[in-house]
């Protein structure tokens, strides 16, 4: 097992375990946010002919503007039509097929005798051509790529099978929110917060409670890695006498790193347990929520759907840390250029701190941020 590693070689070692193997196929209308499995051609030209971006007339660029004379008419679902003769300009509509020898439009408004557009003729394939690689493997399918794939003729498209994810909560000072507190006790946040980011990540998963009791938690380590591809935990992780994640994963499971020189969020575990991989994430709800950005999304998703990469100037000073790379919640206000600020309070505890900010830092081992500085930042997507 590997200790203290840097993000780079944990997503390193999780990148040898991939979460997203099977594959179905499914149709456009089921696809939205699942992930390519293959690479897409396309089928057809795009567009598959030679067609007319406005209202107006087809000609021949080279005839005298004042012999022109309206023939006929070519309406969008029309076949290719006859080719012109000179002095010919056939009245045609937004979509409809150019004649095979026309070289230029004229635009109704500018009337039939009008100027002659040869760029608004939108030729065979100028967007795909037929063969063409129109989307690459492991493209997340939003709005604009499935109607991609319809347009170059794609009725179904193949997906990874969305990820079976079990969500562990541990801790005896848990309790389900609406519940009445006791002295002690506080409400179980963390299931929520990642099923919440597992449902955008294109995941299924599902939420358990375990108490703080090793027999309990390793029947339910067991239950998951049955029904599983991946086991995500919250708690459990660092050196307290009542971290079973740790130590069952250490003494029984196969673990692979512990703890990463990342602030907050430094305690993560991850190891197989019989066959199934297991990442245990903080209890601090800060802590989980930055370790399931910067680890969980590249390893599970794309990352462009929960974060854009973004350069910011400070406002605040910000402090770094040794070793560590530090995610400070940052605000990012929008003038001429990208400034940010931060809150004062930067608990991995603060859950609150997470909503009135919307990106964090990006500090490398050994630096801080002054005033005026130019750092690197993540502003998050929800």
């Amino acid at each position: 097992m590997e200790m203290n590693v840097s993000i780079d070689r944990a997503l390193e070692i999780l990148s040898n375990f991939p979460i997203l193997s099977n594959t179905e196929v499914i149709g456009l209308n089921k696809a939205y946010k699942r992930i390519l499995s293959e690479d897409m051609n396309a089928l057809v030209d795009s567009p598959p002919f030679d067609n007319s971006s406005i209202d107006g007339w087809a000609i021949l660029s080279t005839d005298n503007p004042n012999d022109r004379q309206e023939v006929e008419s070519i309406f969008a679902g029309d076949t290719i039509p006859r080719p012109l003769q000179p002095g010919e300009a056939f009245r045609i509509m937004t979509g409809a097929p150019t004649p095979p020898n026309a070289d230029a439009l004229v635009m109704v408004e500018d009337g039939l005798h009008g100027v002659a557009r040869k760029n608004f003729i939108r030729r065979k394939g100028e967007n795909i051509s037929k063969g063409m690689v129109a989307l690459e493997k492991n493209t997340m399918l939003t709005s604009a790529p499935l109607a991609l794939l319809a347009t170059i003729g794609h009725s179904q498209v193949p997906v990874y099978s969305r990820p079976k994810v079990s969500i562990i909560s541990t801790g005896d000072e848990l309790v389900k929110p609406g519940s009445r507190l006791e002295p002690g006790q506080i409400y179980e946040s963390n299931s929520i917060l990642l099923s919440s980011l597992l449902q955008k990540a294109g995941a299924i998963s599902t939420n358990f409670k375990s108490s703080d009791n090793i027999d309990s938690l390793r029947e339910l380590f067991d239950q998951c890695a049955e029904s599983s591809d991946l086991i995500l935990t919250s708690g459990g992780v660092s050196m307290g006498d009542h971290d079973f994640v740790r130590r069952l994963l250490i003494e029984e499971g196969e673990p692979y790193f512990w703890k990463i020189k990342m602030r907050p969020g430094g305690p993560p575990i991850f190891g197989m347990w019989k066959g199934t991989p297991i990442l245990g994430l903080p209890g601090n709800p800060v802590s989980s929520h930055v370790v399931f950005l910067t680890l969980v999304v590249p390893w599970l998703s794309n990352p462009r759907l929960f974060y854009k990469k973004i350069q910011v100037r400070l406002k605040t000073e910000l402090k770094g840390a040794p070793e560590k790379t530090v995610f400070r919640r940052l605000k990012i206000h929008s003038t001429d250029e990208l400034t940010a600020t931060t809150h004062t309070h930067q608990g991995s505890g603060n859950i609150n701190s997470m909503v009135v900010h919307d990106a964090l830092s990006i500090l490398p081992p050994n630096t801080s941020g002054e005033v005026g500085d130019i750092i690197d930042a993540l502003w998050l997507i929800d």
